[in-house]
């Protein structure tokens, strides 16, 4: 079975779920994680330093779906595409569990554009 990593701000209360509201999480590597659609994956959080600690699976999801999410840079302004549609990133940020846009932004601050995955857990797409 896959593992996804996440942060524990993501975990509900009860440490057993995503919080409520997190209904889809975006990672890098559209192709890689397409081949996951349908299947069961274990989401974990690591009991200490990231890859230096052990594992603590905190729930099991079906991948429902992956939609391919296309970063765009212009200048210092970045904007989300979906079919090449443009994406209310706010909606984006808040599906993802981000309470703030400005935390959203700090996440993917990172990524370069490009395609991305977004893996759902749920029937809602864009």
């Amino acid at each position: 079975m896959k593992h996804i990593s996440f942060n524990p701000q993501f975990m509900n209360a009860a440490g057993n779920d995503l919080i409520p509201g997190k209904i889809h999480t975006i990672r890098k590597n559209y192709e890689y994680w397409k081949r996951f659609e349908g299947r069961e994956v274990a989401l974990f959080t690591w009991e200490g330093k990231p890859y230096r600690s052990k594992q603590k699976v905190f729930c099991i999801k079906r991948i429902v779906s992956v939609q391919e999410l296309e970063l765009h840079e212009r200048g210092s302004e970045y904007r989300y595409t979906v079919d090449n549609r443009p994406l209310v990133v706010m909606r984006l940020a808040s599906n993802d569990g981000f309470i703030y846009l400005n935390d959203f932004s700090e996440w993917f601050a990172d990524y370069k554009p490009g395609k991305m995955a977004i893996i759902h857990f749920t029937d809602f797409r864009y």
